[in-house]
């Protein structure tokens, strides 16, 4: 695991197009975490638009230091909803900067976070994991029973330093971190309220990921109703640090073959069974998932357990929690616009929470 180094740069004025990525703003970025650094030349600052925009750039240096990257990966706002997506970038610098290092967890290492709030313009410098070996998860290729125990190790150690302590308590660090629920009510809820209109949601229903599910899940109202029944298990305790996406699309084994996760752009405060049950069915067959999900599980817990939670929560209460959370995955990945999810990988995925909430009767528990 890369160790938490990390620092906070304020490089004067952050650029708002990819063409601002210079060697001078390079060197005054990169200061903090190499004292003395100079950057002769960097190249290849062409963007890769997302809900964030990513730019690889080469670096050559007139200084040598141990650890300076010859390649790194530029994470920020340089699309045109740059503005309206400002908030979530602020989310991830802020992650690098003060909740990393809390976790001990495998992620990305980040050299400098830039956050310069008059563009607005909030940037991460991280790690270029194909130059250091990575191998990225896809979701049309589900884990097998190993990988995916890795994973949930990464979510036990991550949950347990969070798990009920003064972190996420009224005036802890994180404490201000929003409540995960499935179907908020405030503005933020405003995205994932909208996909259930009406017009909206018959749009939904003609596209190949719809066409796979069982016709008791083009249902919307009964959707909406779960949903809002769901918001009560999400409000409930334990709570504990969210990733809010843990799927295979924001997940990779490192250059040593170790688990590690990527994106941090969706953490909040909530109940455990989120991260768990989201990922759980997302990662695996539907076949493996119905022979593994209740030992999957188990491994979780212990693993909560000997990271320091006293009492986690029994299997028969794990389980249930589980059977409750599938809808919620099955929700958005069912409403993910073309423009963030390839449709190839809704179809993927969205019938495997269709097909654990058949196995496990999901409406039925509401």
């Amino acid at each position: 695991m890369s160790a938490p180094v990390l620092a906070r740069t304020s490089p004067g004025r952050a650029p708002s197009e990819p063409y601002g990525l210079t060697a001078q703003w390079l060197q005054s970025a990169l200061t903090e975490r190499f004292p003395g650094i100079r950057v002769r030349s960097v190249s290849g600052n062409t963007p890769l638009y997302g809900t964030a925009t990513k730019v690889r750039l080469q670096a050559e240096y007139e200084t040598n230091q141990p650890g300076l990257p010859a390649s790194l990966i530029v994470k920020a706002g340089f699309a045109a909803h740059r503005e309206a997506m400002s908030y979530l970038y602020a989310h991830e610098t802020r992650f690098y900067r003060e909740v990393r290092p809390l976790l001990g967890i495998n992620t990305p290492d980040c050299y400098a976070t830039v956050d310069d709030p008059t563009v607005p313009q909030h940037m991460a410098l991280l790690e270029d994991l194909d130059a250091s070996g990575a191998t990225f998860c896809r979701v049309h290729h589900p884990l097998n029973y190993k990988q995916t125990s890795g994973f949930l190790d990464i979510l036990a150690r991550m949950h347990a330093r969070t798990w009920r302590n003064s972190l996420i308590n009224p005036g802890g660090k994180l404490a201000d971190l929003k409540i995960w629920e499935a179907l908020p009510s405030a503005a933020e809820g405003a995205y994932a309220r909208g996909q259930l209109v009406p017009e909206v949601w018959a749009h939904y229903m003609t596209l190949p990921r719809a066409l796979a599910l069982p016709r008791v899940f083009h249902d919307r109202e009964r959707m909406q109703a779960g949903l809002l029944a769901l918001n009560e298990l999400c409000r409930s305790e334990p709570f504990c640090l969210l990733h809010g996406d843990f799927h295979l699309g924001n997940l990779y084994f490192d250059g040593k073959g170790r688990p590690a996760v990527l994106d941090w752009q969706s953490y909040s405060r909530g109940n455990w069974s989120h991260d768990v049950t989201y990922f759980m069915v997302s990662a695996l067959d539907p076949v493996d998932r119905r022979r593994w999900d209740r030992a999957l599980m188990a491994h979780y817990l212990d693993r909560l357990q000997s990271e320091g939670v006293a009492a986690p929560p029994s299997l028969d209460e794990a389980m249930l929690a589980f059977r409750l959370q599938i809808l919620d995955g099955l929700y958005y990945w069912t409403v993910n616009p073309p423009e963030w999810q390839a449709e190839e990988n809704n179809c993927s995925v969205a019938p495997r929470f269709a097909y654990a909430a058949l196995d496990h009767g999901t409406y039925d528990a509401f």
